[in-house]
């Protein structure tokens, strides 16, 4: 009796030992930082990003004006700094040019904070909450939390208020893309925004690649007053722009 008790014993350590092993090793894979996707949005002073701008402007002047234009944008990373809880912030200068060839025009300034939860990019002065973290299939979130939806922008002086019931989610995770001719082995697919009424339509979408960062916007923010629901909605627009912005070069 005394060495069947003692067995039991030996037995009852070694599956305390193998439970905390098990315990440990799983606590390690959730906690792993690679998990996370905090790569998908890589930053360090000097990385840049160049992008073709296609965009379609709309505006009511008498009659509807149809506007398309292409242009390049250059986002580069040239400082850091600390904000008011010393949390790094790194500033983007925005350049803007018709012909990439022919020179880059400074016309703003972005920031983005990085932290172990969400990446927030303040652009014109509003803040987006761009990625959260970790990176989850259906994972969703007010990215526009820190935007009154009251707020109002203007386009070719028609004033809209475009940022009302947004809610970013993951479609996607890890999925190979061709883009612009390049392929990128494991893209996230956000979308920030997908809501169509008799009168306006918000459709926003992100991609970003790992070890990039975004790759690829699209953008509808567009208001009519007429309501003939049998006419696609990019045809009776009135006021506002669908904007498509497709990675060509980065460092």
């Amino acid at each position: 009796m005394k060495l069947n008790i003692l067995n039991l014993h030996f037995l009852l350590i070694l599956l305390m030992i193998y439970f905390i092993t098990s315990c440990t090793k799983n606590e390690t894979e959730i906690l792993d930082p690679a998990s996370f996707g905090y790569d998908y949005y890589p930053l360090a002073i000097g990385k840049s990003w160049t992008y073709q701008t296609d965009s379609i402007f709309y505006s009511l002047k008498g009659t509807v004006e149809i506007d398309s234009t292409t242009s390049f944008i250059r986002e580069e990373i040239v400082d850091t700094m600390r904000n008011s809880v010393n949390a790094l912030v790194y500033r983007v200068d925005v350049f803007h040019a018709v012909d990439s060839s022919l020179g880059w025009e400074l016309i703003s300034s972005s920031f983005i904070e990085k932290n172990q939860y969400q990446l927030n990019k303040v652009e014109n002065g509003l803040t987006f909450i761009r990625l959260v973290f970790p990176v989850q299939l259906n994972k969703s979130w007010n990215g526009n939390s820190m935007i009154s939806p009251k707020t109002s922008i203007e386009v070719n002086g028609e004033i809209l208020e475009p940022f009302d019931n947004w809610y970013y989610a993951y479609k996607y995770l890890n999925k190979s893309e061709t883009l612009a001719g390049k392929i990128y082995a494991s893209v996230c697919k956000v979308v920030e925004v997908d809501e169509e009424n008799i009168i306006a339509k918000r459709y926003s979408e992100t991609k970003y690649a790992k070890e990039v960062g975004m790759i690829f916007r699209e953008l509808w923010l567009l208001d009519t007053q007429n309501t003939n629901t049998n006419i696609p909605f990019r045809n009776r627009a009135e006021k506002g722009f669908i904007l498509r912005q497709t990675l060509v070069n980065h460092n």
